[in-house]
């Protein structure tokens, strides 16, 4: 079967579907067949906001009556901002012209990139724009890689110094800041949208899955080229302060310094991360060491057994936070036996303690390739995040590609607003349209996207002098051994 057919063919299974898109779809579709979408389908969206609105209004009051939207979507969860459906609708169909197909109705992946356009929106904190400026900067987002002063002023938004935006961005590394087991080794773009973000004074974090506890090594490898495009680029200590990574979902903190390296953060004592967020009820810190030992004991087994009732070639990993299923050797093991296994340890890990499941959060997610079972969640990650840093959940946006019940940025929804990307390229036009909304004005010319280029892949030639930064090369070659990914090791 093709990827194509395969991706067409497995959407058709309940595990992977989104209910509040699916519904939204199915609503469409009425005014699709009525051929009258390009009159109905504003309104459509209208009714969605309201609904949304009511939603968020009775949880906010902390109502136990179940809003219409709970009774229509059953699966829905928490909206953290309002969301201007009708207005990305709109700004979207301006660009693509949905209405206007005769044939293929508005599709999943469509309504997915409106609520990601919906939700940028809602994070902007100066609204005063009119819906005129907002369309032109939308339409140059979209056509524009590389927007100037001057350009930026064409769309009459202004960057009055605060950032209109969210004040911290958390990112999920595989498949949204670089692809599925690489390393950020390209993508210039994304790089220049990322320390634009940190010179415009937001918080910038990924948080993966990839624990490779404080061996720092192993997370600089992985982001290699990018902490060398901040260094390049000459980041002040205090933007490289605002760059973050917590490895492990939520277990291993730590920060860019001054220096372009990652340093692990303090843990306990005055100041220390884990001591700074116990007042959380889910903080790492509260967790004990027996209640981790338990539940790795329990996913271990289920993993095991799913391994061997499938013949799956593979092995199981254990780590101080994690247990991994993952395939050996240039194997694949199929997509539906990992969804198999990581539905099977949900399973057993919610029996324990009479039915009421473990006492620590945890995540069993398909990573693509392989399974695991987290100590901690990406709920959890990003709350501590926000806490430590002093930002509102409300003013977070987590960036991730596994938001369906067997992937691991699905528990970020529970607090903080969330942008559904499937790869790095998406991730890239989400920034840019955030900082088009803001008015910031990043320009790159072609020399410094090639330089950038050189940068990322380790190929950098000093800007001062046109030697080769022979200490970089020699860096970049001892590391450039290949390294199992679940482990960290080096081969």
């Amino acid at each position: 079967m093709s990827f194509s057919s395969r991706r067409r063919n497995y959407l058709l299974t309940p595990h992977r579907r989104d209910g509040l898109v699916e519904w939204m779809k199915k609503m469409l579709m009425h005014s699709f067949v009525l051929d009258c979408l390009e009159t109905t389908g504003g309104d459509t969206f209208s009714h969605f906001e309201t609904l949304i609105e009511e939603h968020r209004t009775l949880e906010m009051e902390g109502s136990t009556r179940p809003s219409r939207l709970k009774q229509l979507v059953p699966t829905v969860g928490t909206f953290h901002t309002r969301l201007p459906l009708r207005q990305a609708f709109e700004l979207y169909n301006q660009k693509h012209h949905l209405t206007m197909r005769k044939h293929i109705q508005i599709s999943f992946n469509e309504l997915r990139h409106i609520l990601n356009l919906a939700q940028i929106l809602a994070m902007r904190k100066n609204d005063s724009e009119t819906p005129e400026m907002i369309s032109k900067a939308w339409i140059n987002a979209s056509t524009t890689s590389m927007p100037s002063v001057e350009n930026l002023a064409s769309d009459g938004i202004q960057n009055d110094g605060e950032f209109n935006g969210p004040k911290m961005i958390t990112f999920d590394g595989d498949q949204t800041l670089y692809s599925d087991g690489s390393n950020f080794d390209s993508n210039p773009n994304l790089a220049n949208y990322l320390c634009s973000l940190l010179k415009q004074g937001v918080i910038v974090a990924v948080v993966t899955a990839a624990g490779y506890e404080y061996n720092v090594e192993k997370y600089e490898f992985r982001l290699s080229g990018l902490l060398n495009y901040f260094k390049a680029k000459n980041l002040t200590a205090e933007q490289c302060e605002r760059f973050l990574l917590f490895g492990g979902e939520c277990n291993y903190l730590l920060a860019l310094g001054k220096d372009y390296r990652l340093h692990p953060v303090k843990e306990t004592g005055r100041g220390g991360w884990l001591t700074a967020t116990k007042y959380l009820q889910d903080s790492p810190g509260n967790w004990s060491e027996s209640d981790i030992r338990e539940l790795l004991d329990v996913a271990e087994v289920a993993a095991s057994q799913s391994l061997k009732d499938q013949a799956m070639k593979g092995r199981i990993i254990r780590k101080k936070r994690s247990v991994g299923l993952v395939p050996t050797s240039n194997q694949q093991i199929p997509r539906e036996a990992l969804d198999e296994t990581v539905l099977r340890c949900q399973a057993q890990l919610q029996l324990m303690h009479n039915g009421s499941g473990p006492r620590i959060p945890f995540c069993a997610f398909n990573g693509g390739r392989d399974i695991w079972v987290d100590v901690g969640n990406k709920r959890v990650g990003v709350e501590v995040l926000g806490a430590y840093m002093g930002v509102n959940p409300r003013e977070t946006l987590h960036i991730g590609d596994q938001f369906l019940n067997t992937g691991n940025d699905y528990a970020a929804r529970d607090v903080c607003p969330c942008v559904w990307v499937t790869s790095p390229d998406e991730t890239t036009y989400v920034l840019k349209t955030i900082l088009r909304f803001a008015g910031v004005a990043y320009a790159q010319s072609e020399t410094e996207k090639i330089e950038a280029e050189k940068i990322l892949s380790g190929n950098h030639m000093t800007i001062s002098a046109s030697h080769v930064d022979f200490t970089e090369v020699e860096r970049r070659t001892q590391a450039c051994q290949e390294m199992d990914v679940f482990t960290g090791e080096m081969k």
